[in-house]
């Protein structure tokens, strides 16, 4: 971390609409070198030793709050339209750990005064913290040539003579919450229908020359791999984050490509409101999921404007009716429209980049001064654990761990705490503790080497040779020092002698 150079730092977890993405992009050659900007994947976040050290976080998902104080700001993913938080009916976290993350964050980029509303009654923060800019991701939306991405993805696709219709629902289920079910949506097909023949569809669709993309929320992508793999059809695409990240891309820069969108809770619509198109939805489990989840919008009629379809006959009639006349429901796109978008246009970016520029440039005193008292911090915690490790090697152990409990209490673990709390198990004669805690390291700390290396140490002196020699290979694979790399070498050899 340069002296004066304020560090930026953005996560791009996900390629199904994120904003960073498109932030990122749009930052110009002044503010790339008037600030150190970085837009981590999910791996390079997971591995990245300094991740503390930027001065300003800039979030979509509440991926990362630093111990330290920070600039914060959060550009979220999406309009909220379903209960988040606060408002969902299954949340389990405590309201002032929802107000505890909230309050450490110092701008909310918005979509407009209504957006303001919902987001408050989910996370309870400040309306002071709220920037009313639009998102980076609806500027993509405005690009021509999304029909030319979709097609370098599937080059099988017509463009040219082929009706293009996305759907998109939202989750039921997520890998991150697998116990949470929301709505009581049919297992047999991606529709929720009753009854559903895919044959039949298929027939439908060739006969009006239309191709259907079908795109699932990232959380539900691996629950319905085995029954998108059965819809995959020439006339059914499967698009999903893997292809997009294989081909550089976001969902936003193809989204425009569709001729008609249908969902269901998502609010992936509103965000497609802003081309004027045709937008149908499939509530099929409505009241089971106001039920279980919760919608913050109220009457959903009014707020999903166009026609809903609740089996296969009525989605196969809409669909034709809203190809042939697109200005179907217009007006009422139009209403929530205007609604819920404050601005109407692809300079979303450029507004949400000046006010971080000025916002910087106010705080730039603050953000020196926050710097250094970190380096200090850092320093200070430094002594505390040089003066535990010499209480180790002088075999100290009761006084270094009590001295352990004792930094617990105001400082959150580190690498160096879990290591040395694993060598205190393991010199009192405890090595499936020391494991533990080393395991429990490297989960946390996962670019970290040296618990590694030491999780093959006590594997090896256990006699445990395979997973001793597994862990002394991926600590040389990580490292990049001199002396680890010789002693790994070293220990390699011993165990195959």
């Amino acid at each position: 971390m340069t002296e004066e150079k304020i560090k930026i730092t953005m996560f791009h977890l996900s390629s199904s609409g994120s904003n960073n993405y498109y932030l990122y992009r749009a930052a110009s050659e002044d503010l790339r070198n008037k600030y150190d900007i970085e837009l981590l994947s999910e791996e390079q976040f997971r591995y990245h030793r300094h991740i503390d050290q930027s001065d300003v976080y800039i979030t979509t998902h509440g991926e990362y709050s630093c111990d330290y104080e920070k600039i914060n700001i959060d550009l979220w993913h999406g309009f909220p339209l379903k209960g988040m938080a606060k408002m969902d009916k299954q949340e389990q976290a405590p309201d002032e750990h929802v107000h505890q993350h909230w309050s450490k964050v110092d701008m909310i980029m918005s979509y407009s005064a209504l957006y303001n509303t919902a987001m408050n009654a989910c996370n309870g923060a400040n309306i002071s913290q709220y920037r009313v800019t639009g998102v980076p991701r609806n500027d993509a939306l405005f690009v021509g040539s999304a029909k030319d991405r979709l097609q370098s993805i599937f080059p099988e696709l017509n463009t040219e003579n082929n009706n293009i219709v996305f759907f998109m629902p939202t989750f039921r289920k997520s890998m991150m919450t697998p116990g949470k079910l929301e709505g009581a949506k049919e297992a047999g097909n991606v529709f929720g229908f009753s009854e559903f023949d895919k044959q039949q569809f298929t027939a439908f669709l060739d006969e009006n020359q239309i191709t259907l993309v079908l795109k699932l929320h990232p959380f539900e992508e691996s629950f319905f791999s085995e029954e998108l793999s059965n819809m995959s059809s020439q006339r059914i695409l499967i698009l999903n984050d893997d292809l997009l990240k294989q081909n550089q891309m976001d969902l936003y820069d193809v989204l425009g490509a569709a001729d008609m969108l249908i969902t269901d809770y998502s609010s992936v619509y509103i965000d497609f409101l802003l081309l004027n198109r045709p937008v149908m939805f499939l509530p099929v489990d409505l009241e089971q999921y106001k039920g279980n989840r919760g919608l913050l919008l109220e009457p959903y009629d009014f707020w999903t404007p166009g026609p809903k379809a609740y089996s296969q006959s009525e989605l196969q009639q809409v669909i034709c009716q809203m190809i042939q006349d697109p200005l179907l429901y217009q007006a009422e796109r139009e209403r929530i429209r205007n609604i819920c978008h404050h601005y109407q246009d692809n300079k979303a970016s450029e507004r949400i980049w000046d006010l971080i520029d000025s916002y910087i440039e106010e705080q730039r005193d603050l953000i020196m001064e926050r710097r250094k008292i970190q380096q200090e911090h850092k320093q200070l915690q430094q002594q505390v654990k040089n003066t535990i490790q010499g209480m180790i090697e002088r075999n100290q152990l009761a006084q270094a761990n009590e001295a352990i409990e004792h930094y617990l209490q105001s400082n959150s673990p580190d690498q160096d705490i879990f290591a040395m709390n694993g060598m205190l198990h393991l010199l009192n004669g405890d090595p499936r503790e020391a494991i533990l805690s080393f395991k429990k390291g490297y989960q946390h700390f996962p670019w970290d080497e040296d618990l590694v290396y030491n999780l093959g140490y006590v594997h090896e002196i256990i006699g445990e040779a395979e997973a001793a020699r597994a862990y002394y290979q991926m600590a040389l694979q990580m490292t990049g020092k001199p002396e680890l790399q010789s002693l790994i070498i070293q220990r390699l050899g011993a165990i195959k002698g």
